[in-house]
């Protein structure tokens, strides 16, 4: 059972540092993105307005501001997956109840919280632009804004139970 957890905990962390990959290679994406439509010009701006500004009523500036929400949420997922990361590595390590794992699961906290409110933007920009969508990767309903804050909750009671029982080791370590 012991070599069975040990290759699902090493499993999980190879999948988060490629997961990690594909976020960053996504951001860097999306950053050339906002970067070119800054110098779209002749018929490269016609085309813009023709297929992206004009059939969602996004101006140039609001298509800018998703483009940067779109990074900002890129960026709490990279950062939630490290702090994944990490505690999966401590974990299997057998250092369940330590402060780095308190330190990580406060950051992977911070980290969802910062993409529900993206997710909340995004829906914002999309609505301003009359509901098109320009990508399937989000859903971008509340009913999925509830099932990230339910996330949310769950993160913070795993939070709290790491936080417990680093403090019930951290007296038992200070007794003996």
């Amino acid at each position: 059972m012991k070599k069975l957890s040990s290759l699902i905990l090493k499993v999980l962390s190879i999948l988060t540092v490629i997961a990690q990959v594909f976020c960053g290679i996504a951001a860097v994406s999306v950053i050339f993105a906002n970067v070119a439509v800054f110098f779209v010009s002749g018929e490269a701006a016609t085309e813009l307005k023709k297929y992206v500004l004009q059939p969602t009523n996004l101006s140039k500036g609001m298509l800018e501001l998703s483009g940067l929400n779109a990074l900002l949420i890129l960026v709490s997922i990279m950062f939630a997956l490290y702090a994944l990361r990490k505690i999966i590595n401590n974990i299997a390590q057998n250092d369940f109840f330590v402060e780095a794992n308190v330190v990580n699961m406060k950051l992977m906290m911070g980290s969802v919280g910062i993409f529900i409110l993206g997710n909340v933007f995004s829906m914002i920009f999309f609505s301003y632009g009359n509901g098109r969508n320009l990508s399937s990767v989000f859903s971008n309903s509340w009913g999925q804004v509830g099932s990230y804050l339910i996330l949310l909750a769950i993160i913070y009671m795993l939070y709290l139970v790491f936080k417990y029982g680093f403090e019930l080791q951290h007296d038992s370590d200070t007794v003996i």
